[in-house]
């Protein structure tokens, strides 16, 4: 009997672009789940630049890199290894509420990555054509999500491995994995925040309600205008609201009670990725 062989992906480096809190830790896991139904075990890590790749990166015969400020350099090795650049993006204000809902960073620290990286997502577009996945979609709780990353990348999914992918990375299975990895300790004694597991770069806190519009309860409004005037080229690329109500599901429940502020925690150096 002749034995089927899976055909590897031509795509050798895939880029998971994005600001923090927009999915694209989701994203990274979607597509390093994908390679392997191929059978391809790929090295899997983050990157803004060539100096952060780890050592034996080369050796691999594929990459999956999450990056929040990808240089032109990264982009090059992209391009030379035939793979696409996905970019997942979101209302900034959503997302720097959840830094400081999820990881109790203070406004100013949130603003000042979201902003940085928001400015070079602008840059990035000008550059390429990219695949782009819109948190307020919720790409991430749709099966078709994982086949459509599956095509870019050049792999003919099923549909019960992309069912298999889908479920296992559900807000649901992921809480429960991070609840494992904090009982056997990955995120250290005091499970910080900023901790995250180096596989798949998870964080103690990385799942959240997905609610649009969260910034009106979390940000005043001096703060939303700050964030405006931060990010406006970004918000004007991608069709974000610089004033008023956010677009989507942004009213809250009647029967769930308003979060009350962050305090933002002591400072301690610690890698920040999401």
């Amino acid at each position: 009997m002749k034995k089927i062989m899976k055909k590897i992906p031509a795509a050798r480096v895939i880029l998971c672009a994005g600001v923090k809190s927009s999915g694209s830790t989701w994203l990274f896991n979607v597509a390093i789940r994908i390679l392997k139904e191929t059978g391809v075990k790929p090295a899997a890590f983050y990157a803004d630049n060539l100096v952060m790749f780890p050592e034996g990166a080369g050796r691999a015969s594929h990459l999956v890199i999450k990056t929040h400020e990808p240089s032109k350099a990264l982009l090059l090795v992209a391009e030379l290894g035939r793979g696409p650049v996905f970019l997942t993006i979101r209302d900034p204000r959503d997302a720097i509420a959840s830094l400081m809902l999820r990881f109790g960073h203070s406004f100013e620290g949130a603003l000042k990555d979201v902003a940085g990286e928001a400015a070079r997502m602008v840059e990035l577009s000008r550059l390429i054509a990219m695949p782009t996945l819109r948190y307020e979609d919720a790409f991430f709780d749709k099966q078709a999500t994982v086949g459509r990353i599956a095509a870019r990348i050049g792999v003919r999914l099923s549909a019960t491995a992309a069912k298999r992918i889908h479920t296992a990375l559900s807000r649901e299975c992921v809480a429960r994995d991070i609840a494992a990895l904090t009982a056997k300790g990955r995120f250290g004694a005091d499970a910080h925040p900023d901790n995250f597991d180096p596989a798949t770069h998870w964080h103690p806190g990385h799942v959240g309600d997905a609610r649009v519009g969260k910034f009106e309860s979390v940000l005043t409004r001096a703060q939303q205008g700050e964030v405006a005037a931060a990010t406006r080229d970004y918000c004007r690329l991608f069709g974000y609201s610089l004033s008023g109500r956010a677009a989507g599901n942004a009213k809250r429940s009647p029967s769930r009670p308003r979060p009350s502020r962050p305090q933002p925690r002591s400072h301690r150096k610690r890698p920040r990725r999401r």
